[in-house]
């Protein structure tokens, strides 16, 4: 579902690489116990997987998304942008930090099912 790797949405979904240290939904927790629904395709990178963990889209759909927080890493020289020059903010708002791709694969996700039923298995690989 999250296609290309993004630092952004891994530091919020398992706090993975969260060098701008954002709020994390929850922490990783594990592989589902059910995981046989997942699929081969996953069971092909499970090996090489460290941070796996789940969650339902209700737990997406609710979160706060409109939380601000102070980006680290847009202070430590932002996302190749260059330093950031002094008087400009490094306060960021979470739905803009994680950017439309994030919300739009939300929207996604609300056409497979009841959001308690719709969840993310997620791994990520070095």
């Amino acid at each position: 579902m999250f296609e290309h790797p993004d630092y952004r949405i891994f530091g919020f979904l398992a706090g993975v690489r969260n060098y701008s240290r954002s709020p994390v939904i929850a922490p990783p927790r594990g592989l589902p116990a059910d995981l046989d629904v997942v699929g081969d395709e996953f069971d092909s990178w499970r090996a090489e997987l460290f941070a796996t963990s789940w969650l339902t889209l209700a737990e997406l759909q609710a979160y706060d998304y409109d939380q601000v927080f102070k980006d680290r890493r847009l202070r430590n020289g932002g996302y190749g942008a260059g330093p950031v020059h002094e008087g400009e903010s490094d306060i960021v708002r979470l739905r803009d930090f994680l950017t439309p791709y994030f919300f739009e694969r939300l929207t996604i996700l609300t056409g497979l099912g009841a959001p308690d039923d719709v969840r993310i298995v997620i791994g990520f690989d070095e």
